[in-house]
């Protein structure tokens, strides 16, 4: 297995250094931004980037290609446009997800927003808790249809069965809570984490610790809910209409976050927001959207929708080959699938850490081709040129299902 650190998480006052230059991460509050707020950050990263812009898994914008001094410069102008704290400690603990459409899901939870900014204020009300990582984060799942169920933080408080659980990781021994105790729990576990160094809670080790030590009321908790994923294209909610496309690979240009917001505002209600799948919604939108967004995913069987890429060489330094244009020739193979492939530029896996149907991971001489498994893994498929990985994956098509 390769020993390789992953980096930290970058945010707007730490900026992380890549083969493209630094990548400074914005935080939409709750992962919705206005029209007038997407031409900001389209103008900043053009103005001071590279005009390439990432989605992340926790609905935040990572603008690349900075230089250190630029960085400086964007910092104040991103907290002027209401997108960052004015503190660097509390942006890094600003890591709340709640489902992109809390406010129109057709089983939406009143108490998610509420607790979603009870929980904001308690963090900035006590500036000595803190986590010992940016990637430490919160989610508040409240049962939506179109939810956070097969999503996953540090803590995860999660609606169940007319009542609330907190969820460490994956875990399955989950603590009971009352609504009322929610936020002073989801502290205690942080200060815990702080106390004992603790920098994830993903780490199933950490999560033992925490749970062997406490005397709250605990019970067996399996995800068994079927999960809804929320449809590509024009969706048609009770109580609205929503446009959902996809953002191939999660990379987007500067020019299409400028076209978005003039469709927000020509088709929608002049705001857009972004998911933990690197998708983009756009809210009380009509369906005549669609046919101003060519530049995105608007099919369900696009088969860039089944595929995970991280930007790889020259975006990354330590990318060692260039995925961009190296997945282009496993469209056609995968067109018909409906289980993840994850083209990673090293063995840190970044873009899904997570186990995937097929990985491929970038070497010097080409691609480790994994099976059900993490980039990192060891397997017998090792530096393979692109063709060799197409005849495998086509010889062994059970695999792919």
């Amino acid at each position: 297995m390769n020993n390789i650190r992953r980096g930290w998480c970058p945010s707007l006052f730490k900026p992380m250094e890549t083969g493209d230059g630094f990548l400074c991460r914005i935080k939409p509050f709750f992962s919705s931004i206005t029209s007038d707020q997407a031409r900001f950050i389209a103008e900043l990263s053009e103005q001071y980037g590279n005009g390439y812009i990432n989605l992340s898994q926790k609905g935040n914008l990572q603008l690349r290609g900075f230089t250190r001094e630029n960085v400086d410069i964007a910092i104040p102008k991103v907290i002027q446009a209401h997108l960052g704290s004015n503190d660097a400690n509390m942006e890094e603990k600003r890591n709340i997800m709640i489902a992109p459409l809390w406010d129109l899901d057709p089983s939406r939870n009143a108490d998610v927003y509420h607790i979603a900014h009870e929980l904001q204020n308690a963090l900035e009300a006590r500036p000595e808790i803190h986590p010992l990582t940016g990637k430490f984060s919160f989610l508040i799942d409240g049962g939506e249809e179109y939810g956070l169920r097969n999503v996953y933080a540090d803590v995860n408080i999660r609606a169940y069965d007319k009542s609330w659980i907190i969820q460490l990781g994956h875990d399955e021994n989950v603590i009971i809570c009352d609504r009322q105790d929610l936020v002073k729990m989801a502290l205690e576990i942080t200060q815990f984490c702080k106390n004992h160094q603790l920098k994830r809670l993903l780490n199933p080790e950490n999560t033992k610790l925490y749970l062997q030590q406490i005397s709250y009321p605990t019970i067996d908790y399996k995800n068994n809910d079927h999960y809804h994923s929320l449809p590509i294209g024009y969706v048609q909610l009770p109580t609205s209409s929503i446009v959902h496309v996809g953002v191939p690979f999660g990379l987007l240009k500067a020019s299409q976050l400028f076209h978005l917001a003039d469709v927000a505002d020509q088709f929608g209600n002049g705001t857009v927001r972004f998911t933990p799948w690197r998708s983009i919604i756009l809210p009380h939108c009509s369906k005549e959207a669609l046919l101003d967004l060519s530049d995105f995913i608007v099919t369900a069987e696009d088969p860039r929708l089944r595929i995970i890429l991280c930007p790889g060489k020259p975006f990354c330094v330590q990318g060692q080959q260039a995925t961009i244009e190296d997945v282009v020739s496993l469209f056609l193979i995968w067109k018909k699938q409906t289980r993840i492939l994850h083209m990673s530029g090293c063995a840190k896996g970044c873009a899904s850490p997570q186990i995937n149907a097929v990985t491929l991971c970038a070497t010097q001489e080409g691609y480790n081709l994994v099976f059900d498994g993490k980039a990192d893994q060891d397997t017998s498929y090792q530096n393979l040129k692109l063709t060799e990985i197409i005849n495998l994956l086509q010889k062994d098509s059970q695999s792919l299902h």
